[in-house]
């Protein structure tokens, strides 16, 4: 296993997700950059349980942390549903219990909450959650799925209430300086 220590004069490291039973969008920041993202797909309806979506989820959580050694993570909750979901129920159980096992932080945060902070309204949709995110931090146009985006919103959003006492109408912008990708 590789040495997961890192120099006391190291940056911080986050790991954002946007955690779902099929897909999770992930990204991780060093200090307040945007490293790296991407998506874990896990298997549809037709191969498993969601009991074995999210062990499926969780052991590719395991190689994020093997290979990025984040201090922290923060998740982005799905919400706005108005009926209860076992298998999101589930998730956040897991993703409790797993961010214990690996000696990380779960900071949660609603996705309303983040929408709110990132697009400026908290039922914005997806799109347009992405398309703020990309704009504040001068990625027009790169190419990452929705999933990805929200990820990038969640760590973003997180990496800004760490940062401040009381929130800002878009908290990515005071992230990134003003939008143009430069802390």
């Amino acid at each position: 296993m590789p040495d997961t220590q890192r120099q006391p004069d190291a940056q911080p490291v986050l790991l954002a997700l946007d955690a779902d039973t099929r897909e999770t969008g992930w990204a991780i920041f060093v200090g307040h950059t945007l490293s790296d993202s991407g998506i874990i797909a896990t298997a549809g309806r037709a191969a498993g349980s969601a009991k074995i979506r999210i062990a499926s989820l969780l052991l590719a959580l395991d190689e994020l942390v093997e290979r990025f050694a984040p201090d922290e993570v923060a998740w982005c909750q799905p919400t706005g549903l108005r009926w209860d979901v076992p298998a999101l129920a589930l998730l956040e159980i897991e993703l409790a219990r797993w961010a214990r096992q690996a000696g990380r932080l779960l900071t949660p945060y609603p996705s309303a909450t983040i929408r709110q902070g990132v697009a400026g309204h908290a039922r914005a949709s997806r799109q347009s959650l992405a398309f703020a995110a990309m704009t504040a931090l001068g990625m027009v146009g790169a190419d990452k799925s929705t999933h990805e985006w929200e990820a990038v919103a969640a760590g973003a959003y997180h990496l800004c209430q760490r940062h401040q006492s009381r929130p800002k109408k878009r908290a990515i912008s005071s992230l990134t300086g003003g939008g143009n990708g430069a802390e």
